[in-house]
């Protein structure tokens, strides 16, 4: 039977297997939310080419600095500086036009 921390469990020891896959074919692994049932466990997983990056929390960064956003929808080559930091947000300003926007910390690296 499968209970919540079978799956906790389940995710420790999924990442400690997929160490040695990261290493032999040069990829990032990240399994996403585990949903169960009593009878199984359903995840997507997703390998992308390269190292892996690592989440970075509110913690990580101080007003004032200069970031990037990793989001497909903008550009990596644009610079955002960090006017406000907040509980789960990060209120940053674009340098080209000084518009405002509202992003998770997990989205943005140095």
């Amino acid at each position: 039977m499968i209970n919540k921390q079978k799956a906790k469990e389940f995710r420790v020891e999924f990442g400690k297997a997929v160490e040695q896959l990261e290493k032999d074919f040069g990829v990032a692994i990240d399994l996403g939310p585990i949903s169960f049932n009593a009878d199984e466990l359903r995840a997507k997983l997703t390998a992308k080419v390269g190292e892996s990056k690592p989440k970075l929390t509110s913690k990580d960064f101080q007003v004032g600095d200069i970031v990037f956003i990793d989001h497909k929808k903008v550009d990596n080559t644009r610079t955002f500086e960090i006017i406000k930091i907040n509980a789960k947000n990060i209120k940053v300003r674009d340098r080209n036009d000084n518009s405002l926007i509202m992003v998770a910390p997990s989205l943005l690296y140095r």
